[in-house]
């Protein structure tokens, strides 16, 4: 079978085995495993059948406000997308660079939307799988734009805040895109919002992943204003769904989910990397909420992902991440009891291979 794009794919899984989409564990998907807020489930259910039957509210002021009060950043520079990906693309079309600098290995969407726009992917290796911004240099490798991401997805490697902003002002003729998709894992880390200061340049957030509402499409960029008008001039009519931005607008307001959330998240990550390491597998350190694992000689991730699948588990291969290769595995973090069942999993399949 060949490689997604994504992970997250239970309902392909869930036909496959005749079950039930809630009985798949899905280590594919980088999702926190609190799952939704209760708020979101609430409101979803109140706003039927009004949320169906009238076009959704573009201006969305309510979810503006909470945006522009959690970033920091003025209504101007804020753009409101059908998620991250779509997001990526509008900056990409709205900056138009000729060739993009990338560090590798790099989350799969980003070369297919740079190819989309028309631009050259150019790949920046990151020894040992760590990003060292001293050696990331655009103007060498002729580069008008530089696309970065925090916490960096695969590897987990949050960038230190004051070296990305010093490594930023180093080079002020370059566009600039930052992807902060797991940026609610360290939030004191994010560019937001002194970087808006900066003219080309936008940073991307998601709304789905730390809220675990994959289903529903629907983030946020943050851009200079000059930048920011042009994305929104280049974006269709009616870019979210009106479930989607209410979703959204009951899961900012729910503090204290966020905060149980990142508890939970402190308190689980350490564990899950130990329980990776007992397994004879080699985890990368990461501050977000999955790990890259470099697996023991001898098993692939696309077998050991082929012994998982009957048994109702998914993970995310990388045989076809460049940089990477079948030798490496990414796992999301989730409860310790689903960590249970996947260990005992690992563990037959150790002994099945023996």
């Amino acid at each position: 079978m060949a490689e997604a794009l994504h992970g997250g794919r239970i309902w392909e899984l869930a036909r496959e085995l005749g079950c039930p989409p809630e009985e798949i564990l899905d280590f594919s998907a980088n999702l926190n495993p609190f799952g939704p807020p209760e708020g979101v489930l609430k409101v979803i259910r109140e706003a039927l059948p009004q949320a169906l039957t009238a076009y959704p509210d573009t201006e969305a002021p309510a979810l503006r406000r909470l945006l522009c009060a959690r970033t920091g950043a003025p209504d101007r520079s804020l753009v409101l997308g059908h998620g991250g990906a779509a997001l990526l693309m509008l900056a990409l079309r709205a900056l138009a660079p000729r060739r993009v600098l990338v560090p590798i290995p790099c989350f799969q969407e980003q070369p297919r939307a740079i190819h989309a726009a028309g631009a050259v992917l150019v790949p920046h290796a990151m020894a040992d799988l760590r990003l060292d911004l001293d050696t990331l240099d655009p103007a060498a490798s002729h580069c008008e734009a530089v696309l970065l991401t925090s916490p960096h997805n695969p590897t987990g490697q949050s960038l230190d805040h004051s070296e990305l902003m010093a490594w930023i002002q180093r080079h002020p003729g370059r566009s600039i895109i930052i992807d902060e998709a797991f940026i609610d894992y360290t939030p004191n880390q994010s560019l937001l919002p002194a970087i808006l200061a900066r003219p080309r340049t936008v940073v991307l957030r998601s709304l789905t992943k730390f809220y675990a509402m994959p289903g529903l499409r629907v983030g946020y960029a943050c851009a200079d204003e000059a930048t920011a008008a042009r994305m929104m001039a280049l974006q269709e009519g009616w870019p979210v769904g009106q479930l989607d931005l209410l979703a959204a607008e009951a899961a900012l307001r729910d503090t204290g989910f966020e905060q149980r959330s990142l508890e939970n998240f402190r308190a689980d990550a350490p564990g899950f990397q130990q329980l990776l390491m007992e397994l004879g597998l080699s985890p990368l350190p990461s501050a977000g909420p999955y790990a890259l694992v470099k697996l023991p000689a001898g098993l692939t991730g696309t077998r050991l992902a082929a012994v998982l699948r009957p048994q109702g588990i998914l993970v995310r291969t990388c045989s076809e991440w460049p940089g990477l290769g079948d030798g490496y595995m990414r796992l999301a973090l989730r409860s310790r009891a689903d960590q249970v069942r996947l260990a005992e999993a690992l563990e037959g399949v150790r002994a099945a291979l023996r």
